[in-house]
């Protein structure tokens, strides 16, 4: 299962982004995780069939009602399999 890494930045922290987000990515199956970072970005790490994958990315280009997002940057990784979807913090 190929593993996708989102750094997603605008108003997203502070909006209920990572809570909004990462429910919807549990409910259609994900696996990884969501955690806000230092730099007032937000990193969502995610394992899912690839047919899922335009769903994955309209909630997180979507987000919050709450917050904005201004861009999403896009990357794929070698790793082993997650176990869950974690909301980190």
């Amino acid at each position: 299962m190929k593993t996708f890494r989102y750094i997603v930045k605008g108003r997203v922290q502070g909006v209920g982004y990572r809570f909004h987000v990462g429910s919807e990515l549990r409910e259609i199956g994900a696996k990884g995780y969501i955690r806000n970072l230092d730099d007032g970005d937000v990193e969502v790490l995610v394992q899912i069939k690839e047919e899922k994958l335009p769903d994955v990315e309209k909630y997180i280009e979507k987000g919050s009602p709450y917050g904005r997002v201004k861009e999403v940057k896009k990357s794929t990784l070698e790793m082993e399999e997650c176990s869950s979807f974690d909301m980190r913090y």
